[in-house]
C-alpha cells in the first residue's frame, strides 16, 4: 500500500526527528518546507510558497515495510517558514506518488522575563518546552445534538437526497412489495409525496428544513410511513432477533425539541439494515460523540442505500469536494469497497456480539494487543456458490478506511461462514488504543441477470462500533484529591507562558486586552508546548489600546505523570493507565478555556508583559482494567481501578511592567 506519514518525535538542537511510513508499494521519498500558505488540487493539499524541497531519497531496504527516522536540519524552520509535507513514490523518477497531510513543526522558544526571575536552577529544568503555532480549533459543542447536526449535512446535500428518492421509487416500490409486502410500496410511494411537498420551498436551506421536520404534522407523517416498513411482514429469519422495544430512549431532551425526540425510537429501526443491532442500541441509547454519531448514521444510510440503483450516484452529484461537513459522505461514496447491488433478503451477521458497560454507556471491547477474529453467520435463501468477504476498519467519525482484509469463500448457505476473518497486528498496529472504530464486513458475489443474462455483483454488509483497548480504559472522573497552584515560576518553570509583552508610545496610555487561554492534552507529544500567542489590536485610539488575544499550553500526559510525582505522593501510573487516558472522551473533559480581561497602564518608556500558570486538580480517575477476554480477543470481564492525575482547574494571569 502506498503512503506518505510524517510524524514529528523530537528537537535536537542541530537536527529536528520524525519518524515516516510510506508503506510497502513506494520506496522512495522527499520533503519540502513552506509557510502557511497552501493551495488545493484534485482534493489534496499542498504548501504554495515552499522555500525547500529536499531531492529524492531512497530506496528504503525492503525490510524497513517503509518505516524510518528522518532528521532534518533544524535551521530549514524558523517561524515563519515552519510546515512540512512528505511525498513518496514508486521510483526515482516520481511515478506512483503519494502525499501526506501538512503539519506544523514546533520550534523551540525562551521567552526572556522582565520582573520575574527564573535564574535558579528547576527540577523542571530538564523538560523542554516548544512553542507551536496556534491550531487548536474548539469541536462543535455536543449541545448542538443530532438534529443540528444531521440537518447541517442533509441540507447540503437536499436535493441530492430528493432527487436520489424519487429516481429509485419506481424501482424501490415493486421491489419492497415482493419482499415486505404491499405496505411497503405503498410507503415509498407516499415518501415519494411527502418530498413533493416538504422540500421545494425550503431550497435546501438547513434552517428550513429543521422547521419544517420540526412540524408535528409532517412529523406524524414521517412516523406513519416508517411504521408501515417496519410492519411489513417477511422479514429474514435471522434478522427477527433484531427486536426495537428494549430500547433505551433517545438521549437528551436538552438535545432535541420535544416534538423530534419523542418519536426518534421509531427511527431507529432504519439503521439496523446495514448495521449490528448492538450499535443501534448505542446509537438510540447513548450517550455519543457527535462526530461519530453522525458518521456511524451516515456509513448505515450509504450502505442501504446500496439497494437502490441510482441513490448513491444522486447523493454523490452533491458532494463538494472542499466541504469539511461533507467527508464522511465523500468517504463513504469513495471507499475501498467494489461497487455491488445489495441485497435485502441475504444477511451478514457479527456473531457472538457481547457488549460491555464503560463511561455509562454500552460498548464492543476488544483487545488491540492480540489478533481479534469476527465469526460471520449468514442468512440467505439459496446457497452462494463462490464469494468475497471484506473486513475493513473505518475511522468512524470520517469513515476513511484505515485498515483491510479480504477472504475467498465458496460454498456458502445460511449458518456460520466458515473461515477466520481476522485482524492481526500488522493491521492493528497503526490503530490507537481506546478510540472507536468501524468493523465492517462486506461479502460480494457475481450472478447473472435473469433479465440481460450479463454478469453483475451482488453483495451485502454489517457493521459494528467497537473499541480497541489495551489492559486499561478510561471511565469516569471522580473527585478532587486536592487543588495545587503552580505558582512558583522557578519550581514550575514549563508551566509558566508569557503570553504578551508590549511598550507604552505616550504618557498615562492604558492597554486593554481580552484573553482567551487554552490548555489542551495531546497524547502523541511527548513534552509540553506553548501556542503562539494570536493578538489583535486596535489602534484607532492611542491613548486607551484595547486588543483581542488567544494562545494556550499544549500538555503532554508524560510530563503531567512527571508532575504528578513532583506534587503529590500519589503512585504513579505506568504507561497502560497513560494510555487509557489518550482516548477521546479524556482528553474532552481534560480540555479547558479560561478567558478574562486586563488592562495595563504605564507612561512613554515604560513595558509590561503578561504571564499565565495553572491550578491543578488532583483528579481521582476511575479507569476499567482488563480482566479476562477470549479467543477472539473480545473482552469479557473489566474490573474499576483508580489512578491519580493533575488536571488545570484554572488559569492565572500575573501582569508585570517596568
Amino acid at each position: 500500500m502506498s503512503l506518505a506519514i510524517i510524524q514529528f518525535k523530537a528537537n535536537q538542537g542541530k537536527t529536528t526527528r520524525f519518524h515516516i511510513d510510506i508503506g510497502t508499494v513506494n520506496r522512495f521519498y522527499a520533503y519540502s518546507i513552506g509557510d502557511d500558505r497552501t493551495f488545493t488540487r484534485n482534493g489534496l493539499t499542498f504548501l504554495e510558497n515552499t522555500r525547500f524541497v529536499s531531492p529524492v531519497i531512497g530506496p528504503l531496504p525492503p525490510e524497513t515495510l517503509g518505516r524510518t527516522f528522518v532528521e532534518i536540519p533544524s535551521d530549514r524552520f524558523d517561524f515563519r517558514y515552519r510546515y512540512l509535507q512528505l511525498f513518496s513514490f514508486r521510483d526515482r523518477q516520481g511515478n506512483g506518488p503519494a502525499f501526506s497531510p501538512i503539519i506544523p513543526v514546533p520550534i523551540t522558544s525562551n521567552p526572556r522575563p522582565i520582573s520575574l526571575s527564573f535564574s535558579t536552577p528547576s527540577v523542571m529544568d530538564n523538560q523542554p518546552v516548544y512553542t507551536q503555532p496556534f491550531s487548536y480549533q474548539e469541536s462543535y459543542s455536543e449541545s448542538m445534538g443530532l438534529l443540528d447536526g444531521l440537518i447541517k449535512t442533509v441540507g447540503k446535500v437536499a436535493s441530492g437526497v430528493v432527487k436520489a428518492v424519487k429516481a429509485v421509487a419506481p424501482v424501490a416500490a415493486p421491489i419492497l412489495t415482493g419482499i415486505l409486502g404491499p405496505e411497503a410500496g405503498v410507503a415509498v410511494t407516499g415518501v415519494t409525496k411527502l418530498l413533493d411537498t416538504l422540500l421545494p420551498g425550503t431550497g435546501g436551506h438547513p434552517d428550513k428544513i429543521k422547521a419544517q421536520l420540526q412540524n408535528p404534522d409532517t412529523l406524524n407523517q414521517i412516523v406513519s410511513l416508517i411504521s408501515q416498513l417496519q410492519n411489513a411482514k417477511a422479514a429474514p429469519s435471522t434478522a427477527k432477533a433484531l427486536s426495537f422495544d428494549s430500547y433505551a430512549p433517545f438521549p437528551g431532551r436538552v438535545m432535541l425539541p420535544p416534538e423530534v425526540f419523542d418519536h426518534m425510537p421509531s427511527l431507529m429501526p432504519l439503521l439496523g439494515r446495514s448495521l449490528h443491532p448492538e450499535t443501534v442500541r448505542t446509537i438510540s441509547s447513548g450517550p455519543m460523540r457527535s462526530r461519530v454519531l453522525l458518521g456511524t448514521i451516515a456509513h448505515g444510510a450509504l450502505e442501504a442505500g446500496k439497494h437502490f440503483p441510482g441513490f448513491i450516484q444522486a447523493i454523490a452529484d452533491e458532494i463538494r469536494e472542499e466541504d469539511p461537513d461533507l467527508v464522511p459522505l465523500r468517504n463513504g461514496l469513495n471507499g475501498r469497497e467494489p461497487e455491488y447491488h445489495r441485497q435485502e433478503t441475504v444477511r451478514l451477521h457479527f456473531a457472538g456480539i457481547r457488549p460491555q458497560t464503560t463511561g455509562g454507556a454500552s460498548r464492543v471491547l476488544y483487545r488491540i494487543d492480540e489478533d481479534i477474529t469476527f465469526p460471520l453467520v449468514l442468512d440467505t435463501p439459496r446457497p452462494i456458490t463462490r464469494g468475497t468477504v471484506r473486513l475493513l476498519v473505518k475511522n468512524p467519525e470520517t469513515l476513511e478506511v484505515l485498515a483491510e482484509q479480504k477472504y475467498p469463500v465458496e460454498n456458502l448457505r445460511s449458518g456460520p461462514v466458515h473461515g477466520i476473518f481476522q485482524l492481526g497486528q500488522k493491521q492493528l498496529r497503526s490503530l490507537k488504543p481506546n478510540e472507536e472504530y468501524l468493523i465492517c464486513a462486506v461479502l460480494t458475489w457475481t450472478a447473472h441477470s435473469s433479465r440481460t443474462g450479463n454478469k453483475k455483483r451482488l453483495g451485502t454488509s454489517t457493521a459494528v462500533l467497537v473499541t480497541l483497548v489495551g489492559g486499561y480504559i478510561f471511565d469516569r472522573l471522580e473527585g478532587v484529591e486536592e487543588t495545587i497552584p503552580l505558582n512558583d515560576p522557578k519550581e514550575y518553570r514549563p508551566y509558566w507562558h508569557k503570553v504578551w509583552q508590549g511598550d507604552f508610545a505616550e504618557d498615562g496610555q492604558r492597554i486593554a486586552l481580552d484573553c482567551k487561554y487554552y490548555y489542551v492534552l495531546e497524547p502523541k507529544e511527548r513534552n509540553n508546548a506553548r501556542m503562539e500567542t494570536m493578538i489583535h489590536m486596535d489602534d484607532r485610539d492611542t491613548s486607551e489600546r484595547a486588543g483581542k488575544l488567544k494562545t494556550g499550553m499544549v500538555l503532554s500526559p508524560q510530563q503531567l505523570e512527571q508532575l504528578l510525582a513532583w506534587i503529590s505522593d500519589k503512585p504513579r501510573l505506568d504507561d497502560g493507565e497513560i494510555a487509557a487516558l489518550s482516548c477521546c472522551e479524556f482528553r474532552d473533559s481534560f480540555h479547558q478555556l479560561a478567558r478574562t480581561q486586563v488592562e495595563f497602564e504605564g507612561d512613554e518608556g515604560d513595558s509590561a508583559t503578561l504571564w499565565v500558570y495553572p491550578e491543578v486538580d488532583l483528579r481521582r480517575v476511575v479507569l476499567k482494567q482488563v480482566i479476562d477476554s477470549d479467543a477472539n480477543g473480545r473482552v469479557l470481564e473489566l474490573s474499576d481501578r483508580t489512578v491519580y492525575f493533575p488536571m488545570p482547574s484554572a488559569a492565572r494571569f500575573v501582569g508585570t511592567s517596568s
